[in-house]
Parts: C-alpha cells; structure tokens; sequence
C-alpha cells in the first residue's frame, strides 16, 4: 500500500498539490482527473519515487522509503520501447524466461485489444496508441506492485478502456494497484478523484 499523509507539493509561482490524506491499496483502480499544469504527472512521479521534493508524508507499507523489493511501472509519454524491433521481442525483453501461463495470458490480452496479429511487424510501423496499449499489457505481465499510467485519456478511449478490462480484472487478481491520470473523467471506475484548487478530493 501506498499512503499520503499530509502530503504537499509546491512549486515556481501559486502552484500547489495537496493530499491530506490518500491510499492506494493493492488490487484497487484509481482514477485521478485533474486539468492540464495542476501536478497529475508531478504526483505519479512522486509515487514512482522519481521526485522527492515535497512535504508531508509518503509511505510504502508504513515506510518512508520504497523498498527495495517494491516494483513500481510508470508510463508515460516517453516511449519505452525499441522501434527497430518487433512487436514480440519488445513484448519479451524484461524476461528472462517465460512460462506458457505468462504466454498464454499475452496473447489472450494482445487478442482483446485487436493486437494478436501484429507480432512480426516492427514498433515503428504502430500508432502511438497501440505503442501505449502494447506497454501497458508488458506492464501487466509483470505483475508490479503499482502501475501508474499518466494521461491515459491522451492514449486511450472509452473502447480501449473497455478492451483492457480483461487485463485490468488480471492485474487486479494479481495485487497490483493501477492509478491513471485523466484530464476528463472516465464513468464506471468506484475508486475516482479529482484535483480541484490544488487539493485530491475524492469523488
């Protein structure tokens, strides 16, 4: 579990984010929407451990540093993938070896998004939105402890959304918490907060 405790981040000007209080236990999908420039993309950061220049209290499990056996996913705009190579050996690269369960459940989720038959061609001929879909499935495969996916309405839509439900349901079995920024509010998801006035408020 992550938690925010009096958490506060402060920037250039009258920026500011505040979360007096935030959990983010295992299994959950949370939503966070929140208008461009009010600190959604800083906020995962923070989360990955990537940004420590804030205040208050962030705690994995009760501790003030990640462990080192915490894994932590985030996607975002940078690209994670390699362009000259295939679908597949991008799909495979973070493994050592894979077992069937693990194959068998990639070409379950790569058929849900309408993927399946794409794994010879190279990255760079995919649209960016398929790029993001085939990044966040590895995500998934890998059975994090906490995938963040910032701006996920820039990649994906109320279909894709539907597509990955699969996918979601596994990450969820598995422990894995997922938190995606939104700068609109996608309907359906229990778990939903929004960034007003520079304060998480929960929806």
């Amino acid at each position: 579990m992550i938690e925010l405790k009096n958490f506060e981040i402060t920037g250039a000007g009258s920026f500011h984010l505040k979360a007096d209080e935030l959990q983010i236990k295992s299994g959950l999908f949370i939503q966070i929407s929140g208008n461009n420039n009010s600190g959604k993309s800083l906020l995962l950061k923070c989360l990955a451990g990537l940004y420590h220049n804030y205040n208050g209290e962030l705690l994995y499990n009760g501790v003030p540093e990640k462990p080192g056996h915490y894994s932590v996913i985030l996607i975002n705009d940078f690209t994670a993938v390699l362009p000259e190579k295939s679908v597949k050996y991008n799909l495979y690269l973070p493994f050592a070896r894979t077992t069937k369960r693990k194959k068998k459940l990639l070409e379950e989720m790569l058929k849900d998004c309408g993927l399946d038959k794409c794994l010879d061609r190279k990255m760079k001929t995919l649209s960016r939105s398929e790029i993001k879909i085939l990044e966040l499935i590895r995500a998934i495969i890998q059975q994090p402890h906490f995938l963040l996916i910032d701006d996920f309405d820039t990649y994906f839509d109320n279909f894709s959304l539907e597509n990955l439900t699969k996918a979601f349901d596994h990450a969820a079995k598995a422990g894995t918490a997922i938190v995606i920024t939104t700068r609109k509010k996608f309907e359906g998801i229990t778990n939903s907060f929004t960034i007003n006035s520079g304060e998480i408020d929960k929806l």
